[in-house]
């Protein structure tokens, strides 16, 4: 089973990475930061209608072959005006010019916020996930932080992680990518 793991969060040693490594740590795969990649947003050309492919070039062009060799993708984002980051936010919108081609792959949600917003930014996380015909893992993990390193205070939400992780394997079981 591949998984790949993308952090939202443009912090280094995030409190969002936190919980994405711990998730990671029970299934394994490969860890990246959108804040290390140039990721325009969508221009809303809608030449990916007719091309099947984004017309703006940038490093989104390195990440879709990560997305279509996973089984598995966990999006984590902090909180930002009860919303998803804007780098998760330009990444997601950024994948519709691939809708159908990750149907089936397994999705796993972490926000990470301080007591409002993080529902939205899961639900915005999910959304994506049923668009692209995903399936997601669980309602997702929430984390309650907003100082570096907070979130080591909130063993709820490190237990969550964790959790997300087995039942990542679980589907991985019964979807026959693990």
């Amino acid at each position: 089973m591949k998984a790949l793991f993308i952090s939202g969060s443009p912090r280094k040693r995030s409190n969002t990475d936190y919980l994405l490594e711990i998730t990671r740590s029970v299934t394994g795969g490969e860890f990246i930061k959108l804040s290390d990649y140039e990721i325009n947003p969508c221009s809303s050309c809608r030449t990916c209608l007719k091309l099947k492919e984004c017309v703006v070039k940038d490093d989104m062009e390195l990440i879709y072959p990560m997305l279509f060799e996973s089984d598995v993708i966990v999006l984590g984002s902090p909180v930002y005006f009860n919303n998803v980051s804007a780098q998760m936010k330009a990444f997601m919108d950024r994948t519709w010019c691939i809708r159908g081609r990750l149907r089936n792959k397994i999705g796993g949600a972490i926000a990470v916020g301080r007591r409002y917003g993080i529902e939205s930014a899961i639900t915005a996380i999910n959304a994506f996930f049923l668009k692209h015909e995903m399936i997601p893992a669980n309602r997702g993990v929430c984390g309650i932080a907003f100082e570096e390193g907070e979130i080591q205070n909130d063993q709820e939400a490190i237990n969550a992680a964790r959790e997300l992780g087995y039942r990542i394997k679980e589907l991985g079981k019964i979807t026959g990518c693990l």
